[in-house]
């Protein structure tokens, strides 16, 4: 039986139960987000394990630097010691006084990127507020291409009948690899840790995560886009519709054809006369 003097067992709680960090940098190519971190006086660890809330990510600046290469402002967070093993930490939630989005309303909510880009997604008393500068594009829109049914990532390879025996239908993250460092390589998580692209049997393993799309979204013509030169809207048909819910302006690409007055082939149409001739590819409404 291991014996601990109280002097020991207070040292333990106090350096193992956790400790305010700063962040140098965040690494967020990673199959888990992954940051460096300063605790104590001295004392920096790589390669963190930092968990995201499920549907929402960030990417924390890196730290400002002096001179001196010292750092003179950055993000910070807290960290827990799994087990109250100091080479074990996990990054908590990242917070950065840089850049914060401050002195809101009980009950708002914010999204917001660095401070200098002032691009916020604000929701409050008042509605929901989508913010940006001029010198930036506000825009929405479709990808090219349908949904897909969510499958659920199944590895190939790589598991250990002690992790089926153990956890039937679960598989196991890898240990980060301060863990893998210390400890070796642990059975449970097979020869690969599980995150590789092959496993030991050399079966393809599924890709885990996705990239952000809106470069692909930007080459679609299914958008509304805010500029500081133009506002623009775009699709199959675009309709112009007020609170009656009735189409007053219609474009659409079938003909390229502006329809003025209701919805193409809903109403009878002509083409719209000037002073100077009938209009190309404009038609107003006739009658009733």
């Amino acid at each position: 039986m291991h014996r601990a003097t109280p002097l020991n067992t207070s040292f333990r709680s106090y350096v193992g139960g956790g400790a305010r960090a700063t962040i140098p940098e965040v690494d967020d190519k990673k199959q888990m987000q992954e940051t460096q971190g300063n605790f104590m006086a001295n004392e920096q660890r790589k390669s963190i394990e930092a968990p995201q809330n499920y549907g929402f990510t960030s990417v924390a600046h890196d730290a400002d630097k002096g001179k001196d290469g010292k750092i003179t402002s950055c993000a910070e967070s807290f960290v827990q010691f799994m087990g109250g093993n100091r080479s074990f930490p996990v990054m908590q939630n990242m917070d950065d006084r840089r850049h914060r989005m401050k002195e809101l309303e009980k009950g708002d909510v914010g999204m917001f990127r660095g401070v200098g880009d002032k691009l916020q997604m604000h929701f409050n008393g008042d509605g929901g507020f989508m913010t940006g500068p001029r010198d930036k594009t506000l825009r929405m829109h479709l990808l090219d291409e349908d949904s897909e049914k969510d499958q659920q990532q199944q590895q190939q390879g790589g598991q250990s009948s002690q992790q089926m025996e153990m956890f039937p239908g679960v598989t196991l993250a890898p240990p980060p690899p301060h863990i893998v460092g210390e400890f070796g390589q642990m059975e449970l998580f097979g020869a690969d840790g599980g995150g590789g692209s092959n496993s030991k049997d050399g079966q393809q393993k599924e890709k885990k995560g996705q990239k952000a799309r809106y470069k692909d979204g930007q080459k679609s013509y299914r958008f509304q886009e805010i500029t500081k030169d133009k506002t623009r809207m775009g699709g199959e048909t675009t309709h112009m519709v007020l609170n009656d819910q009735q189409t007053y302006v219609h474009c659409r690409s079938s003909d390229y054809h502006v329809y003025l007055g209701a919805e193409a082939d809903k109403k009878k149409f002509d083409y719209v006369l000037t002073v100077s001739g009938p209009c190309k590819n404009v038609k107003g409404r006739i009658g009733g």
